[in-house]
């Protein structure tokens, strides 16, 4: 029997076979050859050890170093002496160019188009576009120019580059895991900024501000996600932290948001049977205990435990909003001696001051105390800065005399856009603002802020247009105040969707339904004891209002209104600047979100 013919056609089959064998076999020997540069990147505040692609090398607090790592899966694993800091497959492309290993992705890394013009060219007033990449531990950049330094000013050009040629840029900002959590919450990041947050703090727990850090990352993203979100992560802080007072109180918030205060109080009276003990639970029952109830378990509280801050600081806030001045001004001067927690209250120490007569005494006190922390390099907030602005009644920095007010802006300013800060004072005192705007990214937190005031002390319509896609962190700079009563007016007006998102992403310890009733007259604002007297008049004011369009008599409403205000804000800023509503047939608080 004859051997089987092989034709031709089998021939080319079998070649091109052994072809693509080949192919592969190249293929994969490149894949396994190839390398690309890797740069690795440490901001932590520790050294750490590094291992990846049989290379072993350590880097010391904010230390980078380039190296050839092979392209395809590459095992990372990031060690600080005995614990495991990472450990995690990357994949090394062949696309050219660099590669960066950010160590938990702490490193406030960012990309920048550098533009050169030769001397000749139009002159340009475009900006360099910046691209942020804090956050994220592995990531390829591509071709970078320069590599964490500086770009010169100059560089030559050739005849071919034209009347302008790009460079790129890989920066570092200083601040380390701080500033790049900064920068993903302002850019609207909090899915990044919840995981670097929390990388940091199941690799390194004692991280200062860490765990807080995470904590308000994961709640301005669930925010995103809706209430029961919120009320998941809120329940969870406060289970596993039951002596954290601020836990306690953020979830208590948002069951307020709910519609849940009968639960509230019911858990925390039920804690303090189980733990009869408990400081904290205390306090926090007296919060929620209808009065005088509240008000007596806190004073035997202070009887009882005359060393404890937390009730100290309680009871002082709770005479505050009584309007017993005089009760509250001993325990405040006590807490400005010695309570470490003293600046989240000297707001109320200013309002009381003030309240008693001595407002020069309050501006005094509060921009010696600002100064001396700021030479001694802690800079004021802000907050703080806005407090002395209001005390003063002006943010003018013009002359001898207030020459503490230019150096507690220049100190607040750091690395803002020029102006920003003295515009900012401005809008929140309803005062029109000097500085230029312009150059402020529309994104900023503060500049949005500044365009809502500016938008409040027009008309309650420009306003709605202003605050209707501020988030959370613009609403910071905003105020509760002004939160309160906007929303309070766009709920007098019938739009119940943004009265309650207002009131929502402003902080105001308040919930929608609470709102509802105060202002179809089931609920005295009296009965809202967790209101400073600062939110108590926006309510009032728009009250007032609601009498005005009901063509009833407001005189004794808005007389109330003006003894209520202690410090110059948005409610002073609508008395002058808005008109009063005309009387007319609309009902108001009817409607729900």
């Amino acid at each position: 029997m004859s051997a089987p013919s092989t034709s031709s056609r089998q021939g080319r089959l079998l070649l091109g076979g052994i072809g693509v064998c080949a192919l592969a076999i190249v293929g994969a020997a490149r894949l396994f050859t190839a390398h690309e540069q890797v740069l690795f990147v440490n901001a932590l505040d520790t050294s750490v050890t590094v291992t990846a692609g049989g290379e072993q090398f350590s880097l010391v607090a904010n230390e980078h170093r380039v190296f050839r790592m092979p392209v395809g899966p590459l095992d990372v694993d990031v060690r600080s002496g005995e614990a495991t800091l990472a450990h995690e497959t990357v994949f090394v492309t062949d696309e050219g160019g660099f590669f960066v290993y950010n160590v938990l992705g702490a490193a406030p890394l960012f990309m920048t188009t550098v533009r050169y013009e030769r001397d000749d060219a139009p002159v340009s007033s475009s900006e360099p576009s910046t691209l942020v990449v804090a956050g994220t531990p592995f990531l390829r950049v591509g071709h970078i120019d320069y590599v964490l330094t500086d770009p010169p000013q100059r560089i030559e050009m050739r005849k071919e580059d034209g009347q302008y040629t790009t460079r790129l840029h890989l920066g570092q900002a200083p601040g380390g895991w701080a500033s790049s959590y900064g920068w993903l919450m302002t850019n609207h990041q909090p899915a990044k900024a919840a995981r670097l947050a929390e990388a940091l703090l199941r690799a390194l727990p004692e991280t200062p501000g860490a765990e807080n850090a995470a904590f308000v990352s994961r709640m301005v993203l669930a925010r995103e996600e809706g209430l029961l979100a919120s009320l998941a992560i809120t329940r969870a802080e406060r289970d596993a932290h039951p002596d954290n007072a601020d836990a306690q109180r953020t979830w208590m918030r948002d069951m307020r948001r709910a519609g849940r205060n009968d639960e509230v109080r019911a858990y925390y009276q039920a804690e303090l049977e189980r733990h009869p003990d408990s400081l904290v639970m205390a306090v926090l029952l007296a919060r929620v205990e209808p009065e005088p109830g509240g008000t007596a378990r806190l004073e035997a509280l202070v009887r009882n435990h005359p060393g404890e801050l937390l009730p100290r600081r309680a009871l002082a806030v709770r005479y505050a909003r009584q309007q017993r001045w005089a009760d509250a001004l001993p325990l405040l001067d006590a807490m400005e001696q010695g309570d470490p927690d003293y600046s989240r209250y000297q707001e109320t120490h200013a309002e009381v001051l003030v309240a008693l007569g001595r407002r020069a005494e309050a501006a005094r006190r509060l921009s010696e105390r600002l100064l001396q922390a700021g030479a001694e390099n802690e800079p004021p907030e802000l907050a703080e800065v806005q407090l002395y602005a209001k005390l003063v009644g002006h943010a003018s920095q013009d002359g001898q005399e207030n020459s503490a007010m230019r150096q507690l802006i220049a100190w607040a300013q750091k690395d803002r856009p020029e102006g920003q800060v003295a515009r900012w004072l401005a809008a929140s005192l309803g005062q029109p603002p000097e500085a230029d705007e312009s150059r402020t990214p529309p994104d900023d937190s503060v500049a949005t802020a500044v365009r809502v005031m500016l938008a409040l002390a027009e008309e309650p319509e420009f306003a709605a247009r202003a605050a209707a896609h501020v988030d959370f962190l613009a609403f910071r700079h905003v105020g509760t105040e002004a939160g309160m009563l906007l929303a309070a007016e766009f709920e007098r007006l019938g739009d119940a969707a943004l009265a309650a998102r207002t009131l929502d992403v402003s902080g105001v310890d308040l919930g929608y339904g609470e709102l509802h009733d105060v202002l179809s007259g089931k609920l005295p604002v009296e009965s809202l004891t967790t209101l400073d007297w600062g939110e108590r008049a926006a309510l009032h004011l728009v009250l007032a209002r609601q009498l005005d369009a009901r063509g009833q008599n407001s005189k004794a409403a808005y007389a109330r209104v003006k003894k209520e205000l202690l410090l110059p804000g948005a409610v002073t800023i609508a008395l002058q600047k808005w008109d009063r509503p005309k009387p007319s047939g609309a009902v108001a608080g009817d409607t729900v979100p």
